[in-house]
């Protein structure tokens, strides 16, 4: 299936505003909690200007879901989420991701911020590294989908439809008993990457934790936060 006008020319001004030297940042939780001088390498998804950024404060708010549990941080990344995680309350974080540019940023924000005693970085696809199973999976996916847009974005942008599949299902071997995975959404990308739409076919339930429009970032509209459950 072939992206709409409007998604082909939201991917396009994604592109276009990730093509970035390295370069830090503030990670603005909310008033006064601010993450300093964050580390974003060449060829990584800048997190302050996508829906990441909602996501790392929902996370920050609502941190005794994962307060000292054992986190996975898929797809990491810059590592926002997983090093929100650990500066917050989680008891240990595994950060997992198959880019290499994503692993080497991951490693020098979790050593920046002093965290290399409870976290681990792995490059890999999805759980192709990871040892053990985890109380929550943070997983900011890939939400729009389309082959003929590959050969020009890294898969941070865009899964076919076959990725989050994958996830889900694999997932169920690294969850602990009544473990969860929480997975946002930008509504633009239609149903086919949509966990509200994909995780009942592999057995979860769905809960929406959050929704919120947003006018401030490159992926402006509807967005969500899920908690996935097995039923």
């Amino acid at each position: 299936m072939k992206l709409t006008k409007e998604q082909i020319l939201q991917v396009n001004k994604q592109i276009k505003a990730h093509k970035h030297k390295n370069y830090a940042t503030n990670i603005v939780l909310t008033e006064g909690i601010i993450i300093k001088k964050f580390k974003v390498f060449e060829k990584v998804l800048r997190p302050e200007k996508m829906n990441a950024i909602f996501l790392a404060r929902w996370l920050y708010f609502n941190n005794g879901i994962y307060k000292n549990k054992v986190v996975i941080d898929m797809g990491c990344g810059s590592g926002v989420q997983g090093i929100v995680c650990a500066l917050f309350g989680a008891k240990n974080v595994i950060f997992s991701d198959i880019d290499n540019s994503s692993y080497k940023n991951t490693l020098e924000n979790v050593n920046l911020f002093g965290l290399k005693n409870k976290c681990e970085v792995l490059e890999g696809d999805l759980f192709e590294k990871i040892k053990e199973k985890a109380d929550i999976i943070v997983f900011n996916h890939p939400f729009f989908h389309d082959d003929s847009f590959e050969r020009h974005i890294k898969q941070g942008f865009l899964g076919r439809g076959k990725l989050i599949h994958r996830f889900l299902n694999d997932a169920k071997s690294f969850l602990k008993e009544g473990g969860i995975i929480i997975m946002p959404y930008f509504h633009l990308a239609g149903e086919i990457n949509d966990p509200a739409v994909q995780g009942p076919k592999h057995g979860y339930s769905i809960k929406e934790m959050f929704n919120f429009n947003t006018k401030t970032i490159l992926q402006r509209g509807a967005n969500s936060v899920y908690i996935l459950k097995l039923k």
